[in-house]
């Protein structure tokens, strides 16, 4: 775009006057005077038309960076909410990592003697029993040394402060149907029970702790085989989430027993 610098404008038009002012005194003629103003008026609109689009031009300019501007604005500020989201949540990850080797200490020694499994599953910390150190088959009183085994439990869960605890029970997919127990829910359901009442017995506060029976609706191993299917009559301890707590915790298992576990009978 070409820029007319408007005093140049002017001066030429002045010049050009006076040359048709000398000229008329000279006797040239009107016709020639009038077409030099013409032109002169001429050239001063065509520099106001040049002066107004370079205006327009740079108005628009500004109304595109400011734009820009703010959308680099928006785009820093969507970028900065998603880092605090993502700080965030990595905080809470890390304090439920924590929790989880605070759980690891705290039953190393049944860990290591093969009493208690402990796991990270569905986001939520896990201790399990196997039910067949717990109780004979088809029953829901608790053994004398699965009394032993849920005493060194209470011991600890009742050291921990501001949690809660859902204790569940499973079973396998064999099915029992006694005057007792029509199916694995009841019998699931009772031994979760039983083994609250005895927390509760123990020094576990009642409003820190729940009961739940999944019969064999919740398998952690295959049924296939007797293996999977002992594992999978197991008592669980289940470490209620804190609000806090709900941003998914990873999948995590505790490191490998260096004990060598009992052999259990397969009951269910």
């Amino acid at each position: 775009m070409r820029l007319i610098d408007s005093s140049n404008v002017f001066v030429r038009a002045l010049l050009m006057l006076g040359v048709a002012g000398v000229a008329a005194g000279c006797g040239v003629p009107q016709s020639q005077y009038d077409a030099a103003i013409a032109d002169a008026d001429k050239a001063k609109a065509s520099c106001k038309a040049e002066l107004a689009e370079a205006r327009k031009s740079v108005d628009e300019l500004k109304t595109q960076l400011a734009d820009l501007e703010g959308r680099a604005g928006a785009a820093d500020e969507a970028t900065r909410l998603e880092l605090e989201e993502l700080r965030k949540q990595k905080e809470a990850a890390e304090a439920r990592l924590k929790l989880f080797d605070e759980f690891l200490a705290k039953f190393r020694k049944m860990i290591d003697a093969g009493k208690l499994d402990i796991t990270v599953r569905r986001g939520q910390i896990v201790l399990a029993l196997g039910t067949d150190i717990l109780f004979d088959t088809g029953k829901t009183e608790i053994k004398d040394d699965g009394k032993a085994a849920l005493a060194e439990v209470a011991d600890t869960l009742k050291s921990v402060s501001g949690r809660r605890f859902q204790v569940a029970g499973h079973t396998d997919t064999v099915p029992i149907k006694t005057k007792e127990f029509a199916s694995n829910w009841e019998l699931s359901t009772a031994r979760a029970v039983a083994v609250v009442k005895l927390l509760v017995e123990k020094g576990v506060k009642p409003d820190a702790v729940s009961a739940a029976g999944y019969a064999e609706f919740d398998p952690a191993n295959s049924n296939a085989n007797d293996k999977g299917r002992t594992k999978n009559r197991r008592i669980e301890i289940v470490v209620v989430p804190n609000i806090e707590d709900l941003v998914k915790m990873p999948e995590l298992k505790k490191p490998a027993s260096t004990a060598k576990p009992k052999d259990q009978p397969k009951k269910r």
